[in-house]
């Protein structure tokens, strides 16, 4: 994204944020319902297609880029924040291999329309792990088809397409994956459980059983364990971490905002040492995201390999983030107390202290310390 375009987007993700995404935060929240009129306003400036090239009607907007966009929507809804930085980690996995005139046709539509496009990519009896697969793909000539128990489908059934993980064929082994472009029109989905979680209530996003028969061609011709590590877990954890320093950053606001209140007040108090706190846990893992952001778009754009170094330090980002923004959030909630304890007024920091707890719980942060002490041991410095 050029200077000029990176500052527009900024512009009407702050714009935004401030307008219908903060309007319906609420709403969305208590009823754990699709954030409806967010998506609407995304796709009326194009910023589902925010991550494609120019030439290819996108914004063509860099990590660095998505990674402020999604913290500065997040400031508005965390849930609408989410929603569309899991949706470009799939358009940037569709624009990483659509090769061949149909697949690729299929990604320019995506774009063109502003289609959303979820993840299926969990599956139960595989404990979590995104590298393993029960399902496989089954082919009948030109034609295929797959059916598929995922535990946790973001805004699955809200949908225009779905990515889905499955092994290569039945006989394939676990680890022998590919991706799968299913257009949600043509596949059967049903919905295997409720949905009314703690928090980012508006991702929707139950159990869902995928029922699809495609077309050979939309199978990605990338292998899915490439494609996880050079775009999906990288760009994956960078705009998480992104939603979830805007989430923080909101907290840290608000509770600064408090705090200017009750010292120009008639019973003034000191300023709690916790704003001091959030400032510099912020200013430090809003470095590392930045930092980690560049390596991530070395990489998505081929300039350099996922190794295991590279691995570390992406899981490292999600790691502290996940853990920072949770503390930040707390602090801000000491700090406001009954003002940041209630769900309303403007001091309130429920709503982000509820999405928050999310975070250490997507790629469970105990099995990304696991992977981090396998990886120490291979990874060498960058």
């Amino acid at each position: 994204m050029t200077e000029g375009g990176d500052r527009t987007g900024d512009r009407i993700c702050r714009e935004l944020a401030g307008g219908v995404l903060a309007e319906h935060a609420a709403e969305v929240d208590r009823d754990a319902r699709f954030p409806k009129e967010a998506l609407r306003a995304l796709r009326a400036h194009g910023l589902l297609s925010a991550a494609a090239p120019v030439q290819r009607g996108g914004l063509g907007a860099d990590v660095p880029a998505l990674a402020r966009m999604a913290a500065r929507l997040a400031r508005g809804c965390g849930a609408t924040a989410m929603i569309w930085a899991m949706h470009q980690v799939q358009l940037a996995c569709l624009l990483a291999c659509d090769e061949g005139p149909e697949l690729r046709e299929a990604v320019d539509r995506v774009v063109r329309d502003q289609l959303l496009v979820a993840s299926a990519t969990s599956e139960a009896g595989v404990g979590g792990a995104l590298r393993t697969s029960v399902c496989a793909v089954e082919r009948d000539g030109p034609s295929a088809r797959l059916d598929k128990h995922a535990t946790t489908v973001s805004y699955g059934g809200e949908a225009d397409a779905l990515l889905v993980s499955a092994r290569r064929e039945p006989g394939s082994p676990a680890g022998d994956q590919v991706a799968v472009l299913v257009d949600a029109a043509e596949a059967r989905l049903e919905v295997l459980g409720g949905w009314n979680p703690l928090g980012m209530r508006g991702t929707c996003s139950p159990a869902l059983r995928v029922r699809a028969g495609f077309e050979d061609w939309r199978i990605l011709p990338v292998p899915f364990g490439d494609l996880v590590a050079r775009v999906m877990t990288p760009l994956s954890h960078v705009l998480w971490s992104g939603v979830w320093y805007g989430l923080a950053a909101e907290a840290a606001e608000r509770a600064v905002s408090h705090a200017r209140e009750r010292a120009g007040g008639e019973s003034a108090q000191p300023p709690s040492g916790g704003l001091a706190e959030m400032r510099w846990r912020l200013a430090a893992v809003e470095a590392q995201l930045a930092e980690t952001a560049r390596a991530a778009q070395q990489v998505l754009a081929g300039d350099a390999e996922p190794t295991a170094a590279f691995a570390q330090r992406v899981n490292s980002l999600k790691l502290a983030m996940s853990e920072i923004a949770v503390d930040v959030a707390l602090t801000a909630l000491r700090v406001c107390g009954m003002a940041g304890y209630s769900e309303d007024g403007p001091h309130s920091v429920a709503r982000l202290v509820r999405d928050l707890l999310s975070a250490p719980l997507m790629i469970g942060n105990e099995r990304l310390v696991t992977i981090g002490s396998r990886l120490a041991l291979v990874a060498r410095d960058r």
